[in-house]
């Protein structure tokens, strides 16, 4: 494997499953026995992100399906699980009815002043992570790693160099939607929308450490099932399309493994259209950022500091509200959004193309293999 600087293409190394090792005895040959049929191996094209999964050396399109099958059912069991490591007992310990529906609800949404809201709401979606990972060996899509980059790993210095613009953009973002919303209702404020909530000090601080532990992994959660396995899984598919029209490569091309799972990501939140559409443009200059860059790690950085600084808004009280609702914002937030977004986008890109970095892959695949598929 290259230096990420010195060239824009991963080289391609053999596989290692089911190699044999250099110094084996020879296998005894029976005069009526066929000879064994060594597996011929051969270059993929140049792999972007969304292809990686044709690199497998023993790719088949079924394999994705049933990752992201066993994937689900994978989630289900830890979350369901995780759940009721954390209810039960809390319930119990409140004094709360343990078969009140409405004492379990009010956990299923983030609240500042509810830590274990917090617990379990960013600890279940968190679950999502080794979930992705143990579907993906399961089926024998290995590396795991390939959901990362297209270096097989986490490209950390890249999350370093993305993570002081995903501050500027939540600046900009958070600035330019205060000043629209004004200026859209015509410079009036009202009193009420802004009131301070009653903030206890020691709930928002366990949450403030709930949210700082748990984001980061909860958000990286969100990207490698959104951005990893629903991309690579429908880059996989596409990626066999055969012909030379424009059709064949828009579908063999990076806009329709974007948009498919932004929007399934947006319907994942409970936000008003407004806030919805908020949460498809992060999902969209996410995964045109994962295309661009080769991985996950700017995608990653964008999303562990918006819910960080999401939180921290919620944890102070800061727009009357201390827990997660349906409201958004107005059209003045989401046309900030999309500015800041657009930055973003703009500053990682420039970013990385002027340090040359690695973008694409190159494996070695079966032959027989890389012909059915």
């Amino acid at each position: 494997m290259t230096n990420e600087g010195s060239d824009p293409t991963v080289n391609p190394q053999p596989p290692t499953d089911g190699a044999p090792a250099p110094d084996a005895a020879p296998t005894p040959q029976w005069a009526w026995a066929k000879p064994v049929q060594e597996p011929q191996w051969v270059e993929t094209p140049p792999l972007a992100y969304h292809q990686l999964l044709r690199g497998v050396p023993r790719y088949r399109w079924w394999k994705p399906l049933l990752a992201l099958l066993l994937g689900v059912l994978y989630y289900l069991t830890l979350s369901v699980a995780f759940g009721l490591i954390v209810i039960f007992p809390y319930l119990a310990f409140s004094g709360a009815d343990l078969l009140d529906p409405d004492a379990i609800l009010e956990l299923a949404l983030p609240d500042t002043q509810k830590p274990v809201s917090m617990l379990l709401t960013l600890g279940s979606v968190a679950l999502m992570l080794p979930s992705a990972l143990l579907a993906m060996l399961s089926v024998g899509l290995t590396p795991a790693k390939r959901l990362w980059s297209v270096a097989l790993r986490i490209r950390w210095r890249w999350i370093g160099r993305t993570v002081l613009p995903a501050f500027a953009t939540l600046f900009v973002m958070n600035s330019l939607g205060i000043v629209f919303e004004l200026a859209l209702a015509g410079g009036a404020v009202d009193d009420g929308e802004f009131s301070m909530p009653h903030i206890d000090p020691t709930a928002a601080l366990w949450s403030a450490g709930i949210a700082l532990l748990l984001v980061p992994v909860q958000a990286t959660a969100e990207e490698l099932v959104y951005r990893g396995m629903f991309m690579q899984t429908l880059g996989a598919w596409l990626g066999g399309v055969r012909g030379a029209t424009a059709f064949a490569a828009f579908l063999r091309g990076p806009w329709l493994v974007i948009l498919v799972p932004a929007i399934l990501f947006g319907f994942s939140h409970i936000y008003d259209i407004w806030g919805w559409l908020m949460v498809v443009a992060l999902a969209v200059v996410a995964g045109w950022l994962t295309w661009r860059t080769g991985g996950l790690e700017a995608a990653i950085s964008i999303h562990v500091v918006n819910n960080l600084v999401a939180f921290g808004f919620m944890t102070v009280g800061f727009g009357g509200e201390t827990g997660q609702t349906e409201s958004g914002g107005g059209p003045g937030s989401a046309l900030g959004a999309v500015i800041g977004l657009a930055l973003y986008a703009w500053w990682v890109d420039r970013d990385f193309r002027r340090r040359d970095g690695v973008r694409t892959r190159i494996d070695l695949v079966e032959a027989r293999g890389a012909a059915a598929a």
